[in-house]
C-alpha cells in the first residue's frame, strides 16, 4: 500500500526490500468508535468529504486510498489526537485500544513532551561543542542515548516513589503519635 498514512521506517534512511509501516488507520477507527464519531460527523469536522473518508478509512487495507499528510493531520485534530502522541502510540502499542486507555495517557503525554524540542536541543548542544562540525555524529549513538534516557527515567521515578513511601510512613507515624496523645489525654482523667 502506498498510503502516506503509513510512514515507512528504516534504520539507515533507505527504503529496504521489506518496509515496516506505521498504520494510523486502526488508531483512527478505534478513536472514532470510542468517541462515537461516524464518518459523516468526521467529514464535517475535517472538511474532508464523506466519500473520501470512506476510501481513506476502508476496512480492507488493500482498498484504501493513499492519505496525504494534511488529511492525517485534519483527522487526528478532529479526534483530539496529538500527532506526536499518535506516532508514539503506533510505535509503542500493538493494540490501538491501548492508546485510548487512560492508564497510558500520562505516559504518552510525557513522551510527546520529551520529544517536543528535543531534536533542536540536541543539535544546539552538539553545535556548542568546540571543534565539532556535525560530521562526527553517528547513527550508532542513538542506542546508548536511548539507554541513558531510560536509565535516568527509572532512577527519577524510583526516587519519586521512595519519597512517596517515606512521606506515607511519616504521615502514618504522625497519625499514630496523634492518636497516642489523644488516648493519653482521654485516659489521664479516668486514671487519676
Amino acid at each position: 500500500m502506498s498510503s502516506l498514512a503509513h510512514i515507512e521506517a528504516s534504520d539507515d534512511g533507505c527504503v529496504p526490500a521489506r518496509v515496516e509501516q506505521w498504520d494510523f488507520i486502526p488508531l483512527i477507527l478505534e478513536a472514532m468508535s470510542e468517541q462515537n464519531v461516524g464518518q459523516r460527523k468526521l467529514a464535517l469536522k475535517t472538511g474532508i468529504s464523506k466519500t473520501r473518508l470512506g476510501l481513506l478509512l476502508h476496512s480492507d487495507p488493500a482498498k484504501r486510498a493513499p492519505m496525504f499528510v494534511y488529511e492525517l493531520q485534519q483527522v487526528l485534530a478532529a479526534l483530539d489526537i496529538n500527532i506526536v502522541q499518535a506516532m508514539i502510540a503506533i510505535e509503542t502499542y500493538s493494540d490501538p485500544a491501548l492508546f485510548l486507555d487512560e492508564r497510558f495517557q500520562t505516559s504518552l503525554v510525557m513522551l510527546a513532551e520529551l520529544f517536543k524540542g528535543l531534536p533542536a536541543m540536541l543539535v544546539a548542544a552538539l553545535d556548542e561543542i568546540e571543534g565539532m562540525d556535525g560530521t562526527e555524529v553517528r547513527k550508532e549513538w542513538a542506542g546508548p542515548l536511548r539507554q541513558a534516557v531510560v536509565e535516568k527515567l527509572v532512577k527519577e521515578v524510583s526516587a519519586v516513589m521512595a519519597r512517596r513511601v517515606q512521606l506515607a510512613q511519616i504521615s502514618t507515624l504522625s497519625l499514630l503519635l496523634w492518636m497516642s496523645t489523644m488516648a493519653t489525654d482521654l485516659l489521664d482523667p479516668l486514671l487519676a
